[in-house]
């Protein structure tokens, strides 16, 4: 099954993390550039790592078991946790409320998948086997990492700053594509 890849607005969401190990702590640290709220819960949260994102991003921390409650006004829920039981009633919990789901490891029990991601300012690159073999996705991202300019933050700013200052139509494209082919 092939995914679509869809960008969305996580600015002010409710993000429900439910697990407190390393792979819970990898999936907040993707999230953190978007700008959500979230929570996590856990019977205990294990990395220290979350405890000290928690501090610095406001990250609401619940230590005890997880309650079907804890997703009532979530707007996307991530289960890290290697309960395949638990992941599948998550899961289908979501699924009929309509909430996208990502069950880590489990892509069965996934309405979304976590890209292999390269942030750039406010350039976001995305790359996904659709959740087959996510090695692959994150070793593309290295290449494409390093075949990236140096400046690209600088050149987008310029771009945008371009874009924004002239109206729609042919000559602002003529225009920006011409700076983007002397640039780059």
């Amino acid at each position: 099954m092939s995914l679509f890849p869809m960008f969305v607005n996580l600015e002010g969401k409710n993000v429900l993390v439910v697990g407190g190990g390393n792979v819970a702590a990898r999936k907040i640290e993707k999230l953190l550039p978007f700008k959500p709220k979230i929570t996590v819960v856990a019977k205990k949260i294990k990395r220290d790592e979350i405890k000290k994102l928690a501090e610095k991003h406001n990250i609401t921390l619940i230590e005890r078991q997880f309650l079907f409650t804890d997703i009532d006004r979530k707007d996307m829920v991530i289960v890290a946790v290697d309960d395949v039981d638990l992941q599948r009633e998550v899961y289908n919990y979501c699924v009929r409320r309509r909430i996208p789901v990502n069950c880590v490891d489990s892509p069965d029990y996934c309405t979304f998948i976590f890209p292999a991601l390269v942030i750039k300012d406010e350039l976001v690159i995305g790359i996904s086997t659709s959740g087959t073999v996510p090695g692959l996705s994150a070793k593309i991202r290295e290449k494409i990492e390093n075949c990236l300019p140096e400046n690209i933050e600088d050149v987008l700013k310029k771009l945008k700053q371009i874009r924004e200052s002239m109206p729609k139509g042919e000559e602002r494209q003529k225009k920006i594509l011409e700076i983007i082919n002397k640039l780059l």
